[in-house]
């Protein structure tokens, strides 16, 4: 019984920092985001009131957690996007930038990450906001490859930027999907909620930089972040 009653606290406190979330963003939540919300927290109401009835059915708890993940994620995305545009850029090694976005993606086994790059390379960047905007291509990259394939990350420098590059060996991006790429709440697949290219694109333009892609039929699509070179005085 103490298990049940820890497990109803835990999910009561859930509740309390979603709604204070949500009603702290209400002035500038957008109807999209609104709408996503909607679904994970009706479940969770429906499952609060079922175990009020039957509190020892582990299902409904599950369906919950499961509810609060997503909606956890779901805040997450849009604190992502309204935040992307405030740095702290510092220099540091491109290559451990890299390392961290890979290692807090969820890369499935049947999917190759090749790293094509050494830690010798600086960039002036924000670290933590970069890595989120490596993640986020990551992300992309790996939705694009349902049936697995190669990930790979470039990094590479000109006399007037460093650029990182994810490239997948996906399907490509359809025609229609390019026209509104860029454009934030258009979902390209069904679980994501269109917030992720957006993203890094606001983040590498918060640092003078931009966000380029290509891509090809059946063959699969590269993005490359393009950070500017902090000018040298002379």
């Amino acid at each position: 019984m103490s298990e049940l009653r820890d497990e109803k606290k835990y999910i009561s406190e859930e509740m309390q920092e979603i709604e204070r979330l949500v009603i702290d963003k209400m002035g500038h939540i957008s109807s999209e985001l609104a709408h996503d919300l909607r679904s994970p927290l009706q479940t969770i109401q429906n499952a609060v009131y079922l175990i009020q009835k039957n509190p020892d059915n582990e299902m409904l708890y599950d369906m919950v957690r499961q509810s609060l993940k997503q909606t956890t994620g779901i805040l997450d995305s849009f604190r992502d996007y309204y935040k992307g545009h405030i740095i702290y850029p510092m220099e540091t090694e491109a290559g451990k930038i890299a390392d961290l976005a890979l290692s807090n993606s969820e890369i499935p086994d049947n999917i190759t990450v090749i790293r094509d790059y050494d830690d010798s390379l600086l960039i002036h960047i924000d670290p933590s906001k970069t890595a989120l905007a490596i993640q986020k291509l990551v992300i992309n990259a790996v939705e694009a490859m349902e049936k697995g394939g190669d990930l790979r990350i470039i990094l590479s420098s000109t006399p007037d930027s460093v650029d990182i590059r994810v490239e997948d060996s996906g399907a490509g991006i359809p025609p229609e999907a390019e026209k509104v790429l860029f454009d934030p709440f258009v979902a390209s697949n069904k679980q994501g909620n269109g917030l992720g290219i957006p993203t890094a694109k606001r983040i590498v333009e918060s640092h003078g930089g931009s966000l380029s892609y290509t891509t090809k039929q059946g063959e699969g699509t590269t993005f490359t972040l393009s950070f500017p070179k902090p000018s040298v005085d002379t």
